[in-house]
């Protein structure tokens, strides 16, 4: 839940540069000495730190230099994409039968009777599923197809509802945070239950909750409390992997929604498009990285340093 919090301030922090620092400190920890760590941050140039004990740290984003790494999945298990019916749904689904060989999907959303069927070498059941009801959710990963096994979790589904911060309310935080933070809570809860040994479990987030994002103080918030419980099954000795992906170059989705001057602001930012084929390549090797927490991302790192120096001392070490 923490986590969400840091989601939430760095949307803050994007939309109000040099007006906040976040400290992430012990619950014991004084509060004129979480003033005094603030201060120090900004002496030192850091918009987030956390404290632990007597340690203090920094995030940083460092390149990934690995090969894809196969995940083993039971060929005569059942794979479930929810949000399988979207743009990026379909691909996933697509590419989990052409490049991971899966024989058996279930593609899950609310409309999944109204969409076209998916054309690909492989058993495709879609169902109606609304993944933020528990009944629901317990119902589509213990009713499969044949009876056959859970063989993998991949939860694609998530919505946008921007508004800065000062307009950020209850109804806004709820509707993005249905079928990101209750869905994949629910999701996790039960295959903790009925399958503890699944060998993939992989969520789509965003780096909107990693680099902040001005307008999406939910959808960063939401994204963060994914990375967050991915980290927590990993440390808890189970497989999962929060993608926290950059843009996608897309015709449809939340992606086909933005307008051109959205797309000139992000792309000012440093963050560029990834082609359809080049987003599934990094899906491939995130799979098989130790870090639960990759960050898919187009970057340009120069454009991405001259708007951090042009925001202010606060983020010139970024």
């Amino acid at each position: 839940v923490g986590a969400a919090v840091w989601g939430l301030v760095r949307s803050a922090q994007s939309e109000n540069p040099e007006r906040v620092v976040l400290v992430d400190a012990d619950p014991d920890t004084r509060a004129e000495h979480v003033a005094g760590l603030a201060e120090a941050a900004v002496r030192a140039g850091e918009p987030q730190v956390a404290v632990r004990g007597t340690v203090i740290t920094a995030p940083r984003l460092t390149r990934v230099d690995a090969e894809p790494a196969p995940v083993a999945l039971d060929p005569g298990g059942v794979v479930v994409v929810t949000g399988g019916t979207g743009f990026l749904g379909r691909a996933v689904a697509r590419h989990l039968v052409d490049r991971h060989g899966v024989r058996h999907l279930v593609v899950a959303s609310r409309r999944a009777a109204e969409a076209p069927p998916l054309d690909v070498a492989a058993e495709v059941t879609a169902v109606s599923c609304d993944v933020t009801d528990p009944d629901a959710v317990r119902a589509l990963l213990t009713g499969l197809p044949g009876g056959r096994p859970l063989a993998g979790v991949v939860h694609v589904a998530g919505v946008v509802d921007d508004a800065l911060l000062s307009e950020m309310d209850r109804n806004r935080l709820a509707t993005v945070f249905g079928p990101k933070v209750e869905a994949v809570g629910l999701l996790d809860a039960v295959t903790r239950e009925l399958a503890p040994d699944l060998p993939l479990f992989a969520v789509f987030s965003s780096a909107a909750g990693i680099l902040g994002s001005a307008g999406q103080g939910n959808y960063a918030a939401a994204n963060a409390f994914l990375d967050a419980l991915i980290t927590r099954r990993r440390a808890d000795g189970l497989a999962g992997v929060s993608f926290a992906w950059g843009l996608w170059a897309q015709d449809g989705g939340m992606g086909g929604e933005l307008t051109a001057a959205d797309r000139a602001r992000i792309a000012r930012s440093g963050v560029h498009p990834l082609p359809v084929a080049e987003g599934l390549a990094l899906f491939d090797l995130g799979l098989g990285l130790d870090t639960p927490v990759p960050v898919p991302v187009k970057l340009d790192p120069w454009a991405a340093r001259g708007r951090a120096a042009a925001a202010g001392p606060a983020h010139r070490r970024r």
